[in-house]
């Protein structure tokens, strides 16, 4: 059975793949435990599998809140081994809920991966006053607006960039050029560039539209013959020695700020956040762009195994939390993410003896969001054309 993201096929699963996926489940239990085991009988446990950004840096005040306690195993940020690891080593025999970024829900929603969204549940008491940009988003929706998750966190993502190594003002928010990434000269051999086609590909195309070198009809489901005129370029620029090296991992983007390594990479906001915990305040900076960014959202759904647990009253508690004023709190003020309901982020700050910079913060994080999401682009973890665009992506990454 072949889908339509054009990676993944249940008779070519490999063993390996399979057993990708059940490491990822050992992991966690090492992280956190399985429910049932030693120690976790206190409180109701809710194991998820998922991209590390969702997760807050300690789950401690969501179980105090709600008595609920996470076990988040990390996922890969690549939509393909993320879909083989839920697919293929029948994951929802064990973990409770799946978070991943826009796409996914179009296909492991209607394959019976997925359980549909319960609005109703009474667990559930703040989605009436959520907003409809978030939860009625393609982000947790499928393409006939089938209702699969409650939506999460997003961004607007950029790239990192050291501004002493650019000449630039610690505390600039110039708006700067891709073409830093691409085709600098001051940054030639100093970039880190993502792995991932569903990550970087678009961004290139992007900044080749915004320059008038090329025209796509959509920069987030590029056709084969627009594929390929994006690889060309990237091609080009790979041999022109533009890339010092090519990603996978998110700790591997911490890692090359932090050695200074790169002077700049396409990255996740919360990389930069990591690195000036070590470097220092503003000794990288996330760009603001001219042309646009790769703008996503991350959807949470439940694995469609678990109604049958006895913890679904857990689930949908800590799908509440995920739109709650903690939750937005903690995630914007350490990973400078904005959400749903981001104006119970600010009260839950101020019931809680912040400080004024804190809320302020907050409240700069919401406009920070708001004024990137004015530009283009959209992404999508599934476009139509996927294998036509991975095809592409792997002629550049084997030139």
């Amino acid at each position: 059975m072949q889908d339509r993201f054009s990676t993944y096929n249940q008779a070519q699963l490999t063993r390996r793949q399979m057993l990708a996926g059940m490491t990822a489940l050992a992991g966690a239990a090492t992280l956190g435990g399985m429910p049932g085991i030693a120690g976790a009988q206190d409180v109701a446990s809710v194991k998820i599998y998922g991209v590390p950004t969702a997760a807050l840096k300690d789950w401690a005040p969501m179980e105090k809140s709600i008595g609920v306690r996470a076990e988040l195993s990390g996922s890969s940020n690549d939509v393909g081994v993320f879909m083989r690891d839920v697919m293929g080593a029948n994951m929802g025999d064990s973990v409770d809920l799946f978070v991943f970024e826009s796409g996914t829900e179009d296909i492991l929603g209607p394959q019976g991966f997925y359980a549909p969204l319960d609005e109703a549940n009474p667990e559930l008491t703040l989605w009436e006053r959520t907003s409809d940009d978030w939860k009625r988003s393609a982000v947790v929706q499928d393409r006939d607006g089938k209702q699969w998750g409650v939506p999460v966190i997003g961004n607007a993502d950029s790239f990192g960039y050291f501004p002493e190594k650019l000449g630039m003002a610690a505390d600039s928010e110039e708006e700067l050029s891709w073409s830093l990434m691409f085709e600098n000269e001051n940054t030639r051999g100093r970039v880190a560039y993502g792995n991932a086609y569903t990550y970087s590909m678009g961004v290139a195309a992007l900044y080749l539209q915004s320059k008038g070198a090329a025209t796509f009809g959509d920069i987030a489901d590029l056709t084969p013959e627009e594929a390929r005129t994006v690889a060309d370029f990237l091609i080009e620029r790979k041999k022109a020695g533009q890339f010092r090296t090519l990603y996978g991992a998110f700790e591997e983007q911490i890692q090359l700020l932090t050695n200074r390594e790169v002077d700049v990479i396409n990255c996740w906001e919360p990389a930069v956040r990591e690195a000036n915990l070590k470097l220092g305040p503003d000794a990288t900076r996330y760009a603001y762009t001219k042309e646009g960014y790769f703008k996503w959202g991350h959807g949470a759904y439940i694995a469609a195994q678990a109604a049958d647990r006895g913890n679904l009253a857990a689930i949908y508690k800590v799908l509440n939390y995920f739109l709650g004023g903690e939750y937005r709190a903690l995630q914007a003020r350490d990973r400078g993410y904005a959400g749903p309901n981001m104006d119970l982020g600010v009260e839950y700050a101020e019931a809680n003896g912040w400080s004024a910079d804190e809320i302020a913060a907050l409240k700069a994080t919401e406009a920070k969001v708001n004024k990137k999401f004015s530009k283009p682009y959209v992404s999508t973890t599934t476009p139509d054309n996927a294998g036509a665009m991975e095809e592409e992506w792997q002629r550049f990454l084997n030139a």
